[in-house]
């Protein structure tokens, strides 16, 4: 279970951060910053597979303490920015070496600031400095069926998906008799068993159904469902959809081998007849993260 939940945390990673004004980037940079911050490099062997540990930090029973060991720099670049897969691979060979991190996070600090206290570590501490640019691949459109949505509209107010759990999977109460995860009433998330999958969401958009899709299905997925309201999603799919060599490579390094597959619908099937949506497959344009500069050594904590 440790593994495959290390799986859904390599591959569930969230939207990518808006730019905005310079001036109001470094006066937030300045504001946000950890109260403690230890990075070192790993000093397991073998640091170049498996091993991940990462514990506390906002949403957790830890708040206030965030230590995470042997972490690819890639992964902990792709979290604190919210890189989507399709943009920037956590096995990218710029970013493959593993540190340990301990720090200390302000009182009651949000996910959103901790995601910004971090981003200033990676560019202080290692210089990261990195742009977009536009390729050509292959992408999703999310477009409603041909008899129309099966979505429950939102059911209460809350806030959005970036104040939810991060570095730990929701808490479950095992799972149902065709051996899909179960949650306590009122907790979302994503988790699996055994190939099966559940993924639980209250009040979110359409676009953030778009992005959570583009996560699992590891390609840019375009929102054209002409849907403006906000939803609660509970969906059950089955992870049986073929890996590159490349991405089998990827998730190997960083969780160990995938579990066998299991019966039950894919997440294409799953999606149009649980969601009543459909998804098609296109050439489109995308914006992917190109590093320009890391440092391999941080600099003295």
């Amino acid at each position: 279970m440790t593994r495959v939940r290390n799986r859904i945390e390599v591959l569930a990673v969230l939207m990518s951060l808006l730019a905005t004004a310079r001036v109001c980037c470094v006066d937030a940079a300045r504001a946000q910053s950890f109260d403690v911050t230890s990075v070192k490099p790993s000093s397991l062997e073998g640091t170049t597979s498996g091993g991940i540990s990462c514990s506390g930090g906002p949403g957790t029973d830890a708040p206030r303490v965030w230590r995470c060991s042997n972490m690819p720099l890639a992964l902990v670049i792709s979290r604190a920015f919210r890189f989507r897969a399709f943009q920037f691979s956590p096995h990218a060979a710029c970013c493959r070496d593993r540190f340990n991190f301990d720090v200390r996070l302000p009182d009651s600090a949000t996910r959103d600031q901790f995601d910004r206290m971090l981003q200033s570590l990676l560019r202080e501490r290692f210089k990261l400095e990195f742009h977009y640019e536009s390729k050509e691949m292959s992408v999703y459109e999310l477009t409603a069926g041909s008899k129309g949505p099966k979505l429950k509209e939102a059911s209460r107010t809350g806030p959005g998906p970036s104040e939810g759990r991060w570095w730990e999977p929701p808490r479950e109460s095992g799972v149902d008799r065709e051996g899909y995860p179960v949650f306590p009433t009122g907790v979302s998330g994503l988790a699996e068993s055994t190939s099966h999958l559940h993924w639980i969401a209250f009040n979110i958009s359409m676009q953030e159904v778009a992005d959570a899709l583009s996560d699992q299905l590891r390609r840019p997925v375009v929102d054209s469902t002409g849907l403006a309201g906000r939803y609660d999603i509970d969906l059950k799919w089955v992870f049986n959809m073929p890996l590159s060599d490349r991405e089998m490579a990827e998730i190997e390094e960083l969780a160990g081998s995938p579990p066998d597959g299991a019966s039950g619908p894919s997440l294409f099937r799953a999606v149009q007849d649980q969601l009543g949506l459909k998804l098609i497959s296109k050439k489109g344009l995308a914006q992917v993260v190109v590093i320009d500069h890391v440092e391999k050594v941080p600099t003295p904590n």
